[in-house]
């Protein structure tokens, strides 16, 4: 099952939904509801939804952060409740294939996967949408974090000495503490470039690995640094790290408290190795 349309979860991070500067939920909600309107209103033709895509990209999304990621003018909310978030030009949309008019063909659209199919085990993105559920604001911006997701469960895993299952997402208050740690993703500071993870738009667009200076703070590093990393957590993005750090630990603390009493035979986590040193 693709990641972007599962059972309850849905993510539009593909066609650049996050890709601006206010990513704010506000932001994206009023971007989608904008985008909808707008599109449910033109004929279901080529020529009527190519017409409907020039309008919304005169309208602007303001500069992207990453200029290679395109911003599909045709992503909107595909239910009446505007929960689930998709392709309005999706032939299963619509009733014909009209995705050439948006900013991408629809072979493309067709056959591309985000990185995160080639990452996430079954198992790990059946978690991720546990946890996130109908919110596809939460949902598109952690499954497209692998490094942010793995380095979330393997904390939790090494505080409770057992990995973390789907069965214990049935466990309500384990759940809902999982959720407010992944709710990291989207407390970032106005403005912040900490939204794409372990990484930063470079000088050409293009990502760069992002670091936090430990030595220029005079303070040691985090046990946490990886998830500090992911969440834009160093003063060049505009976040304030010890109030972050600080946020962290109380998050991982309730998910310790709330995790099922792990039995006997407990086991160490099998998630991979950070690709950075911890």
């Amino acid at each position: 099952m693709p990641l972007c349309q599962r059972a309850e979860s849905s993510c539009g991070a593909c066609c650049g939904l996050y890709n601006r500067a206010d990513h704010s939920r506000e932001a994206l909600q009023e971007l989608l509801d904008r985008r909808t309107d707008r599109v449910r209103a033109a004929p279901r033709t080529a020529a009527g939804f190519a017409e409907a895509a020039a309008d919304l990209a005169r309208q602007g999304d303001g500069e992207p952060l990453f200029p290679t990621v395109r911003i599909c003018p045709l992503l909107g909310w595909l239910d009446e409740s505007r929960t689930r978030v998709g392709c309005l030009a999706h032939p299963a949309v619509c009733g014909q294939d009209l995705r050439d008019q948006g900013a991408y063909d629809a072979g493309i659209c067709e056959t591309f996967l985000c990185p995160s199919h080639g990452h996430f085990s079954v198992e790990e993105a059946d978690l991720v949408g546990a946890v996130c559920g109908a919110d596809p604001y939460l949902y598109g911006l952690t499954v497209t974090d692998v490094d942010f997701v793995r380095a979330c469960l393997r904390a939790v895993a090494q505080l409770c000495g057992d990995e973390v299952r789907a069965r214990h997402l049935a466990h309500a208050p384990f759940r809902a503490a999982l959720r407010r740690l992944f709710q990291l993703k989207e407390e970032l500071a106005p403005g912040s470039d900490g939204l794409y993870g372990a990484f930063r738009p470079g000088v050409d667009g293009e990502p760069v690995d992002r670091q936090i200076d430990y030595q220029a703070l005079a303070r040691p590093r985090s046990p946490h640094d990886l998830i500090l990393r992911c969440i834009g957590a160093d003063p060049r993005s505009g976040n304030d790290l010890d109030a972050i750090e600080e946020t962290l630990g109380r998050r991982l603390d309730g998910c310790v408290e709330a995790f099922p009493a792990p039995g006997p035979s407990a086991r160490p986590a099998p998630y991979p190795p950070a690709p950075y040193p911890e």
